[in-house]
């Protein structure tokens, strides 16, 4: 189980006045509508509730593939240092967030200690964002390449019901993979048991000007049942 989600804070679909007057309405709970009106920085609270929101859907995906989007009914509560958990319904997604810079990261997890995960985001390049999908996949790929020590050629990610497969030497390798993109920024999460066996602590990767080279890996999550905005399909299609 695992997935991920990115948001550019510094781009303009991200300020303030960008969304719509019913959009939080729609989005986040009584509870949530509260902080944010008693946050001031509300605008990145926001981004923060949805990309732990839109994590959790991710990985409810990956186990059933039918799953719709409803924000509202994801219940996200986290603590001072942004870890805690996205609920919906009786199932529960441990989730963490990250902010570096302009970039909101959320990752869910299989594990509460994250032990077996390992995440990272970074800056796409000007050339990287004229095609946004291959500069995330050369990205990961790099970064996964490293943590298995094994060559980039070797490596591809091809996508099964819109859920991205690590390839390895023409077959598909045992790890959970999710990718996410939004106007300057790219993260990925990714799950894999063995992680544990080598060191218990997880790695991130910090975002920066150039793509740093780290893994992160994913798979399983869990179900749900909701329906998705057409532009945030468009906004983010790696999931």
């Amino acid at each position: 189980m695992i997935g991920n989600d990115v948001v550019d804070l510094s781009d303009p679909e991200s300020s303030r006045g960008a969304c719509h007057p019913r959009f939080d309405r729609r989005v986040f709970t009584p509870e949530e509508l509260e902080a944010l009106s008693t946050d001031r920085t509300d605008v990145q609270r926001r981004w923060i509730l949805w990309s732990a929101k839109e994590a959790a859907y991710k990985a409810a995906r990956r186990q059933c593939s039918g799953v719709a989007f409803s924000p509202a009914r994801f219940v996200v509560n986290l603590d001072r240092s942004l870890c805690g958990s996205v609920r919906y319904g009786i199932r529960r997604w441990p989730v963490r967030v990250q902010i570096d810079g302009d970039c909101v990261h959320a990752v869910v997890a299989e594990k509460d200690s994250f032990a077996d995960t390992l995440s990272g985001s970074c800056r796409l390049t000007t050339a990287e964002l004229r095609d946004s999908s291959q500069g995330v996949r050369r990205f990961v790929i790099a970064s996964i390449a490293t943590e298995l020590g094994v060559a980039t050629s070797d490596l591809r990610i091809e996508k099964v019901d819109r859920i991205p497969q690590l390839i390895l030497a023409g077959e598909a390798a045992p790890v959970a993979l999710s990718l996410s993109h939004h106007g300057s920024y790219a993260g990925f999460a990714c799950h894999d048991p063995r992680i544990e066996e080598v060191d218990p602590t997880p790695q991130r990767i910090r975002a920066g000007e150039a793509a740093p080279v780290a893994p992160s890996l994913s798979y399983h999550g869990s179900c749900a049942d909701f329906a998705v905005r057409p532009d945030d399909a468009e906004r983010d299609d790696l999931h």
